[in-house]
């Protein structure tokens, strides 16, 4: 038995006294679309294509975008059923904090609850569903195994009580019938999966029913399924969204929603390249970049709360949808593991499943800002390349440097560029070469060993390979320059000689480096 399966949960009292009502927030919006009346029972209502109504918690957005993609588990369209909060009596009394009734005795929350910011969850409704955003509470309710270990579960007991006191609230029954699970494993699964997924894993045909509490500026939505095991219930505040992130003119421009932070340290670099998927190819961009990953605590972890948030920056910062979705399963395999090893906390390894996303800001003076977002269940993170030409920084040590150094301490670091995850020398790189093979023709009896370093990132083997490999290249040009070959040798090391800490960018970059080594 799980330890919070003994945790007697302790809720506000439904009903709140009428001195509890009052509210600062402002008045939800007028009603924008007509709406079927409240359904008893059975689940009749019409369908509509957009859920946009006057809720104003409502949205009719599904996963990867649009109103009308939304599919059960066998691939067919799940009906989006438009409702008027409107169109409900008003309650005499203010709804207490969510979830707005307490258990019955003898019951416990066994899994949660789930307690999120700002969320989004599709309700049963008429032949489909009905989204509605805003603040959300959700478990799975079943006996005090602790406290009552002689107490079996009876699903009419749970029921009876939640109808009970809802109808001393004055909530409205909007839909009962059955649950119709295939509906939550299909497009919407990746979302629900965290938290929601528990109060819809019931037996397909558990009988379900949704309430609706409306009063003054507050509307309450409450859905609860009964089976023969447990009980699921969500309660979610329909409420405007309010952005917590802001766009930033600073770099890296992001920042995170409110109560979420970093799960591990960002990623920074000067200059980096990295490939965004555009739909069609990836464009592959240059700049200054920096990736991050980060999760609200576990129970309150939001997808749509991030979705929203970034939508937000992005409106404020005048940016474009380049592409949502997944990248194709080819495409994605094209780009070496060690090209997004760097990446992967942020942009995940897998770019082929879950919601993702390209976005391009065009600021002033030319400059462009590329975003790649990674929305997940439990956890989120993008990529910020802001797109800036090359400058080099490393200085070119002449020939009587090289040698000074050599004669000091037997070995001297240089600067060689290779093309990215390949052995292939840059056009940059030439000058410094050439001073290594003025030193060498002036010093005929100096032999080196041309040893290649990289930093930890990625595969340890792969690592010395490609280190090898670089070498090779630098002693081949050495060669074709006219030094022999027999004055030279070609190493690789890999990550496994550092210089530096590994833990941070400029630690890495330290690494990354190629080495004479007197013979």
């Amino acid at each position: 038995m799980s330890a919070t399966r003994s945790r007697v949960l302790t809720l506000a009292v439904l009903v709140a006294l009428s001195a509890c009502s009052g509210s600062d927030r402002a008045p939800a919006a007028d009603a924008t679309a007509a709406a079927p009346a409240p359904a008893a029972a059975g689940g009749d209502a019409p369908a509509a294509e957009d859920a946009r109504t006057g809720d104003p918690g409502a949205t009719g957005s599904t996963p990867g975008g649009g109103t009308d993609g939304m599919r059960d588990k066998g691939g067919e369209p799940v009906p989006l059923v438009a409702f008027d909060p409107a169109s409900v009596p008003p309650a005499a009394n203010a709804p207490g904090a969510l979830p707005v009734f307490s258990l019955p005795r003898g019951y416990a929350v066994t899994e949660g609850p789930q307690v999120r910011t700002f969320a989004r969850f599709p309700f049963r409704l008429g032949n489909g569903v009905h989204w509605v955003e805003g603040p959300s509470w959700s478990s799975r309710i079943s006996v005090d195994d602790d406290a009552f270990p002689d107490k079996d579960y009876s699903s009419l007991e749970v029921r009876r009580n939640i109808e009970a006191v809802l109808q001393q609230a004055g909530a409205t029954r909007v839909y009962d019938g059955l649950l119709q699970r295939d509906i939550y494993y299909g497009s919407v699964e990746d979302e629900i999966g965290s938290g929601f997924i528990d109060v819809v894993n019931h037996e397909v045909d558990t009988p379900t029913s949704v309430f609706v509490i409306r009063h003054g500026d507050r509307t309450v939505w409450i859905q609860a399924v009964y089976d023969t095991q447990a009980a699921g219930v969500v309660a979610m505040e329909s409420r405007p969204f309010q952005a917590t992130s802001r766009w930033s003119d600073d770099f890296p421009h992001l920042a995170l929603p409110a109560g979420y932070e970093r799960r591990n340290t960002p990623l920074q670099r000067d200059f980096d390249a990295f490939p965004f998927w555009t739909g069609t190819a990836f464009e592959e961009v240059e700049g200054k970049a920096y990736a991050v990953d980060f999760a609200a605590d576990e129970d309150a972890n939001s997808m749509h709360e991030v979705r929203r948030n970034l939508e937000a920056m992005m409106e404020e910062a005048g940016g474009v949808l380049v592409h949502a979705g997944p990248v194709p399963r080819d495409q994605s395999d094209a780009i070496p593991f060690e090209r997004k090893s760097p990446y992967g906390n942020a942009a995940s390894y897998n770019w082929t499943e879950g919601e993702r996303s390209t976005w391009r800001v065009d600021l002033d003076g030319g400059r462009q800002v590329w975003v790649h977002a990674r929305l997940d269940p439990r956890s989120a993170g993008w990529v910020v390349l802001e797109r800036t030409g090359f400058v080099q920084t490393a200085a070119l040590l002449p020939a009587d440097a090289l040698k000074n150094q050599i004669e000091a301490s037997g070995r001297v670091a240089i600067q060689v560029n290779f093309a990215v995850d390949k052995a292939e020398i840059l056009p940059e790189s030439r000058p410094q070469l050439e001073q290594v093979v003025a030193l060498l023709k002036d010093d005929r009896g100096l032999r080196l060993s041309v040893d290649g370093h990289t930093d930890a990132s990625g595969d340890a083997a792969r690592n010395r390979t490609l280190s090898e490999a670089r070498a090779r290249s630098v002693v081949a040009v050495l060669v074709a320059s006219g030094i022999a070959a027999d004055r030279l040798q070609a190493r690789g090391h890999g990550a496994d000689k550092p210089v530096a800490d590994n833990g941070s960018e400029d630690g890495k970059a330290k690494n990354r480096r190629v080495e004479l080594v007197k013979l």
